[in-house]
């Protein structure tokens, strides 16, 4: 059975690095869980009450968003699915919680959140072909890590014509660092995996790793800490063309599945090998 484990340190710690209210930490942990509890019935209708975040509320390490006028801004909070104890950890990494602009492109301080990649959305639920594919990769690393999903930038942003991943002075600042190593000490993961070119490129420019080509094979390679870094094209329908390669590499054609379960576990016995 798949759980929504609660993670005490990783809330304390983005009630010191990203929003300075403890008290909003929890609320919105509170509604992502029964929000997971009721996807997934192990609990009644879904009751918690949502709650509006605003830029005020983030640390000072983010003035560049609260002095300016943004809008879209978001957050996708990081999550712990398990299948279990005591079993490895895989954090598997996306570059940011991007958001649809708005129609009139008017600024707003209020700030979006939700979670990465969707997760805790149930697959038997939904209906659209991508969502399903896209949790099928997951849930198929699930039946051998734990998986922790994160944001290596936390926050996205529009300023003007412009998104905050493309922002230099917002792409260096050093929380993005203090984040992913408090996250890497806290999770302790066997493994990081990032999906696409965005958070290969991040990843590379944070760990300061080589940045890898995409060819027909899983890149992986080591951080300074010894742990298994895996570097794959992403796992949506628009980056078919650089996943192909590896999907149709003969040296994968004994693993079953299609799609992104094959994906997911092209990746798995590339690491057992």
């Amino acid at each position: 059975m798949i759980k929504l484990k609660s993670q005490p340190d990783i809330e304390s710690m983005l009630s010191r690095e990203l929003l300075h209210s403890n008290e909003s930490i929890k609320n919105i942990y509170t509604w992502i869980n029964d929000y997971f509890s009721k996807e997934f019935r192990l609990a009644g209708e879904f009751s918690a009450q949502g709650m509006t975040l605003r830029k005020e509320e983030l640390t000072p390490y983010f003035d560049i968003i609260k002095n300016n006028s943004v809008r879209t801004i978001g957050i996708d909070f990081p999550v712990l699915l398990s299948k279990g104890e005591n079993r490895p950890v895989m954090m598997v990494c996306a570059m940011d919680p991007l958001r649809n602009d708005t129609v009139d492109k008017q600024p707003s301080d209020e700030i979006g959140y939700w979670v990465p990649f969707s997760i805790i959305n149930n697959p038997v639920w939904q209906t659209k072909h991508s969502e399903k594919e896209n949790l099928s990769f997951f849930h198929t690393l699930l039946d051998t890590y734990d998986l922790y999903v994160t944001d290596i930038f936390k926050l996205f942003y529009r300023k003007e014509n412009r998104v905050s991943n493309t922002i230099s002075e917002f792409r260096s600042l050093p929380v993005h660092r203090t984040i992913l190593d408090a996250e890497i000490q806290i999770v302790k993961p066997s493994v990081i995996l990032t999906l696409g070119n965005n958070a290969r490129d991040a990843m590379c420019e944070l760990l300061s790793l080589p940045r890898p080509q995409w060819t027909n094979k899983i890149y992986t390679t080591k951080d300074q800490n010894g742990i298994d870094v895996v570097m794959v094209p992403h796992i949506s329908g628009a980056a078919n063309g650089t996943k192909a390669p590896i999907l149709n590499n003969p040296a994968y054609d004994g693993i079953s599945g299609k799609n992104n379960v094959k994906y997911a576990q092209i990746i798995i016995k590339s690491l057992n090998s």
